[in-house]
């Protein structure tokens, strides 16, 4: 499939029945609050995302399944200068239409309940709740994004380095006690 062909908003238990997966590139601009984030252009960035939906036994959970990748333009809160963040996210998400089958997913599982967060939709009885795929994927990318991106070695180009900074010669305060101690003394 191509970047047009992905599925935005998908309907989670009718497309895992069918066994849906989804490998390509997409770009990154269409993530538009990681494309917030990000300095520079991001025209030529890319996403790279291989995601599939399957339905455990019982039927009432989805699993969404993934792994994917990207470096994101960030501005380095040393230098102030640009750098490529990479971001990568493998994730196993249990999306489940009623809060009781939280209790059968592991403590640690990650999970959504449909109809509850805001990306989600819910129709009439007969229609499945569908959920935006593509801010699901942003979400899960937002939430590996550094909160101070820095690069691994730089220049501090607005802070003075050691050898920038002038030392003055400063009085010992002690020298002065010393000093009284030899008075007593005496």
């Amino acid at each position: 499939m191509s970047a047009n062909t992905f599925p935005a908003q998908i309907e989670p238990f009718k497309w895992a029945e069918q066994g849906f997966t989804w490998s390509g590139q997409l770009p990154l601009s269409r993530l538009a609050r990681i494309a917030r984030e990000a300095v520079g252009s991001i025209d030529n960035q890319l996403i790279n995302i291989d995601c599939k939906l399957s339905m455990d036994a019982y039927h009432r959970i989805v699993w969404l399944d993934g792994h994917m990748e990207t470096k994101v333009p960030m501005e380095c809160q040393r230098c102030l200068e640009p750098v490529e963040m990479p971001i990568v996210s493998d994730f196993h998400i249990a999306l489940v239409d009623d809060e009781s089958l939280i209790e059968r997913l592991d403590e640690d599982a990650d999970f959504i309940v449909l109809g509850e967060s805001e990306s989600s939709t819910k129709g009439d009885f007969d229609t499945p709740a569908s959920i935006n795929l593509l801010a699901l994927l942003e979400d899960e990318l937002l939430l590996l994004m550094p909160l101070s991106p820095k690069h691994d070695a730089c220049e501090h180009k607005h802070q003075p380095t050691i050898q920038n900074v002038v030392e003055e010669k400063r009085d010992n305060p002690f020298d002065v006690l010393a000093g009284l101690k030899g008075k007593l003394n005496s």
